[in-house]
């Protein structure tokens, strides 16, 4: 059983303004509605620290109040909810407090069971905010099912992996019927041509390429968009590589050229590429998504000049934007992995 105030806990006072009389009173409730807790939430993001710190406390709950209340504060966190600037490093601090709390030996007994002990989006704002690096590679260890030994879930230049990026797909809303992103491959494997197998057998199924197909593409642990589409005007199969670093070699060109001729689609490919890592390092896997997410909002245009179009315009943002896009998307990257894995889609 977790002490009720785990984190201090604050008066009616506090609240009063964004809260009713009884929605206070029915905080401590065993559920609570969650009106309540968007309203907690918008305090929250103002960087109220009161609520900042009751969430954290209904966060710990195992119910449907907790996950909301988890999700909150993630989403302020991440980035995903617009907050006001530094909310994420108040929700730090708190958090680091929490996990202060939860090392004490006389509390120690009383966090069983909680999400201080097991994989949960509140742990991984705690290892965000802890120093001691064996701590993070532990807490790294349990929320993340992959054997690394250099590099935690908080490094902000380390390689995303297929897991993460398939997660991260699965959890874009209302894909449009006409798109399909497919799993996140290897261009070879095991000396198999891999990428050209597949298109060979999409190819076989339907008899034609009818719809916009997406292939997030890992070459030599550096991953690539491919998208094959057919141009509304000329009925042609066309196709594009979008690469966020340096030109790809000759031979991983005839590769990709040679697996879209299978659609008849690999003489005319267009390669989009360049170097605009440099505020993102090892950041393929976020640029990728990135472009994936603006394919699909945007389908009426064509895909070359959509790609073309954020390539241009990505460097341009200033320093603080694109190192911002890459801590809030690692972070949101998290979020979808947790999600996937635990079955929340």
């Amino acid at each position: 059983m977790i002490p009720t105030q785990v984190v201090r806990a604050p008066t009616q006072n506090n609240y009063i303004s964004g809260l009713t009389t009884e929605q206070f009173n029915r905080l401590f409730d065993e559920e609570i509605n969650p009106e309540t807790l968007d309203v907690l939430g918008k305090q929250a993001g103002n960087g109220d620290l009161n609520s900042i710190e009751l969430l954290h406390n209904i966060a710990l709950r195992q119910g449907s109040s907790g996950k909301k209340a988890e999700n909150i504060l993630f989403d302020l966190f991440s980035g995903k909810q617009p907050a006001k600037k530094g909310v994420d490093k108040e929700i730090q601090k708190t958090s680091e407090a929490l996990y202060q709390l939860y090392t004490d030996k006389k509390l120690a007994n009383h966090f069983d069971d909680s999400k201080l002990k097991k994989p949960s989006k509140l742990l991984y704002i705690i290892g965000s905010s802890i120093k001691n690096l064996m701590d993070k590679i532990g807490l790294s260890t349990l929320l993340f099912k992959d054997d690394r030994t250099e590099s935690t879930l908080w490094d902000t230049n380390r390689m995303v992996t297929s897991d993460e990026i398939d997660s991260a797909n699965k959890a874009l809303n209302a894909l449009p019927s006409n798109i399909t992103i497919n799993s996140a491959m290897p261009l070879t494997l095991s000396e198999l041509d891999f990428l050209k197998e597949n298109i060979e057998q999409k190819e076989k199924n339907s008899q034609g390429l009818n719809q916009l197909e997406l292939f997030p593409i890992n070459v030599h642990e550096h991953w690539i968009l491919l998208a094959l589409y057919r141009d509304q005007l000329t009925q042609k199969t066309d196709s594009v590589v979008f690469n966020s670093f340096t030109g790809l070699a000759p031979e991983i060109r005839e590769q990709l050229m040679d697996a879209a001729q299978v659609v008849g689609a690999g003489d005319n490919m267009i390669f989009i590429e360049g170097n605009i890592q440099q505020y993102v390092p090892n950041g393929c896997g976020l640029f990728v998504l990135e472009a994936i997410k603006k394919l699909t909002e945007n389908t009426q245009q064509d895909p070359r000049e959509i790609l073309k179009a954020f390539h241009k315009d990505f460097p341009e943002k200033s320093i603080e934007e694109q190192q911002q896009f890459n801590i809030q998307n690692r972070r949101e990257l998290f979020s979808n992995y947790y999600d996937d894995q635990h079955h929340l889609f």
